[in-house]
């Protein structure tokens, strides 16, 4: 079954094979440049030498020759200085983060940051951002990885920084404690996978094209060699968490972590659980959202019709991701797009959108009023998830010094910073699989699943993820150990849950919860921080989301 569902897919029969063809000569990485130039969505990267542009050469045979020479001879000093650059910066290394810029004062836990190399041969290295838990011994607390979807979005950007770290960039670039973060409950540990995701690179130019095998593959590497590092850690419980299309990383990764444990004279690493929030797990499923947003008033009686006679969301992306984009299907959806809006993010049918600084000024309020408005964002700024947040992020990670005391971009990396825009292609049919299997897989291993879903979301409604749960309980045959009903952060209704196990040795053993998450986006913890860090507790102690009174 794991070898079925890791299957590798050859990434020569990539839609992408011409333009790698096209612009790579063997594995020099200076085309690299030329490819991170093409495939970078934010920036635009220069490239002045003429070895790079699609000149005709001469047709005099010597000058053809002394060229061709020549050029090989610069591939050979650039891969030389590539590998020398590799070794002298990009090494696996413990970095300790002396102190964030504009980070608040009296921080009393640790911060660490570089790079694991994953393939010296290659100069393959993930950049990693670990934050030790805020307590006189974290050594008595778990470690929790964490990994965000697209894929090719960051973890740095949205997992540490915006969504469950310790700190979020304010104004000014002031960094602002984060009183929910997770690190008050466990050892937090942000990985930007794979290669070509934020500051994570490779010095060889097909390492940037990727699947979830060799994804998997990676992160695995990442993980066995990050225990090299932090060998005090070696003996804590681990927990890997991550949401979106973080459905097909975290799996499979446990999957091979599964596997690693069964090896001979190896050290087990400690898996005990996992967290997937707003997952993708099954096209065929989890983002079938027509009924979701009509239940919400955000498409008409008409276009959800159509959503289920012509095109619903599974098929349009498939053809979409595949080229082969239908008259039908782009006229159902686009009708989709018009109804919603523009203004509506889809993860968030809440979210106000961001009126940057310049354009915020022409709706400020003045007089009384203004007065009475600055005061009522005095009052709820840190309750309601700030849509400009991520800009803050974008131009936080991007300065030259919070990179410098981030251990980060040491190699100058020809492109900038982003959330989800960087050199990485993936294959994009592995979208379409069904990772189910795995899911059923894992639970028979007594490794324990938490899927949650935060309720204003509609890219993977939590219709679809209470489905799969509810499927996957039936094929197993795992009892409903808890009825479906409230469960609570504090005094307030948190969201909805129900858990799911069997018995074990005369006692009940959780293994399958299912829980929502009241109010929230598909960043569940961006946009519900407190219930977020109270489901993330009781998933940490194994146990249900907590009841009233309980």
């Amino acid at each position: 079954m794991i070898k079925e569902t890791l299957l590798l897919i050859n990434l020569h029969a990539s839609s992408n094979s011409n333009i790698k063809d096209q612009y790579f000569i063997n594995k020099d990485v200076v085309y690299i440049y030329i490819y991170k130039a093409l495939f970078s969505r934010t920036r635009k990267v220069q490239v002045k030498s003429s070895v790079f542009q699609q000149e005709p050469f001469p047709y005099n045979t010597i000058k053809v020759t002394l060229i061709l020479y020549l050029v090989m001879a610069l591939g050979f000093i650039l891969e030389a200085i590539s590998f020398f650059l590799f070794q002298l910066y990009s090494k696996s290394f413990a970095e300790l983060i002396t102190a964030l810029p504009g980070q608040p004062a009296n921080v009393s836990f640790k911060q660490y940051s570089g790079y694991i190399a994953t393939d010296d041969q290659h100069g393959r290295a993930l950049f990693y951002y670990f934050v030790e838990a805020e307590t006189a011994h974290p050594l008595s607390r778990p470690l929790t990885l964490w990994l965000n979807g697209g894929p090719g979005c960051s973890s740095l950007g949205f997992g540490a920084f915006m969504e469950n770290g310790p700190f979020q960039p304010g104004e000014n670039g002031i960094l602002v404690k984060n009183k929910h973060s997770w690190n008050i409950e466990s050892n937090m540990l942000y990985v930007e996978s794979p290669i070509g995701v934020g500051f994570s690179y490779s010095n060889t130019s097909s390492n940037y094209f990727w699947n979830d095998t060799r994804t998997a593959e990676d992160n695995l590497r990442f993980i066995v060699n990050w225990f090299e590092e932090f060998p005090y850690y070696k003996d804590s419980e681990l927990f890997l968490t991550g949401e979106s299309y973080a459905g097909h990383y975290i799996p499979q990764l446990a999957a091979l972590l599964v596997e690693y444990n069964k090896r001979p004279n190896i050290r087990p690493i400690k898996l005990k659980a996992i967290a997937l929030g707003n997952p993708l797990l099954d096209l065929d499923i989890s983002v079938l959202a027509g009924d979701y947003l009509w239940s919400h008033g955000a498409i008409s009686d008409d276009t959800l019709l159509l959503e289920k006679t012509v095109c619903n969301d599974s098929k349009y992306l498939r053809e979409y991701y595949h080229g082969q984009l239908s008259k039908e299907c782009k006229d159902v959806f686009n009708r989709v797009l018009d109804e919603i809006s523009g203004d509506v993010e889809k993860g968030d049918l809440l979210m106000p959108k961001c009126l940057s600084s310049n354009s915020a000024q022409q709706f400020r309020l003045k007089g009384l009023q203004g007065k009475i408005y600055a005061e009522i964002d005095r009052r709820t700024r840190g309750t309601i998830p700030d849509p400009c947040l991520p800009d803050r992020i974008f131009t936080y990670l991007n300065n030259p010094q919070v990179q410098k005391a981030l251990h980060a971009n040491t190699t100058h990396l020809p492109y900038y910073w982003d959330f989800c825009s960087g050199p990485l292609v993936y294959q994009v049919d592995n979208l379409d699989m069904d990772l189910l299997p795995l899911i059923a897989y894992l639970l028979e291993q007594n490794i324990r699943i938490l899927l949650y879903s935060g309720d204003q979301d509609a890219k993977v409604p939590l219709t679809q993820t209470r489905l799969i749960t509810n499927n996957l309980a039936k094929d197993l045959k795992l009892v409903p150990f808890t009825k479906y009903g409230t469960w609570y952060d504090k005094e307030q209704v948190g969201g909805w849950s129900q858990s799911f196990g069997r018995l074990r040795d005369g006692m009940n053993l959780t293994l399958l919860t299912f829980a929502t998450v009241r109010g929230a986006a598909h960043e569940v913890p961006f946009t519900s921080p407190s219930q977020a860090l109270t489901l993330f507790k009781s998933f940490l102690s194994g146990s249900p989301p907590p009841r009233l009174h309980e």
